[in-house]
């Protein structure tokens, strides 16, 4: 059965002959984004999960807070390299 989506500004039904030639005509040609800004890494103390968990007060398990050191973003800045040249 030949796929029908809907295509364009206005959605109207367009048929193909197949998965693979709706795939060919709607891939995107741009590279994909990098996953995190550059000069950015993930933060050493959460691993990049953006919480710490803790002990909770009652004694009860563990409970999420906030990482400290990234204050829950997750990333941390890196410094640059510099522009060394070689002699």
């Amino acid at each position: 059965m030949p796929p029908i989506v809907r295509a364009g500004t206005l959605p109207l039904p367009v048929r193909y002959e197949s998965w693979c030639a709706w795939r060919a005509e709607t891939a995107d040609a741009l590279p994909p984004a990098p996953l995190i800004a550059p000069h950015t890494s993930s933060c050493p103390y959460c691993w990049g999960q953006r919480r710490v968990w803790e002990e909770a007060p009652n004694g009860e398990g563990l409970v999420p807070r906030v990482c400290e050191c990234c204050l829950g973003t997750g990333l941390v800045r890196t410094k640059p390299a510099r522009g060394r040249t070689a002699r």
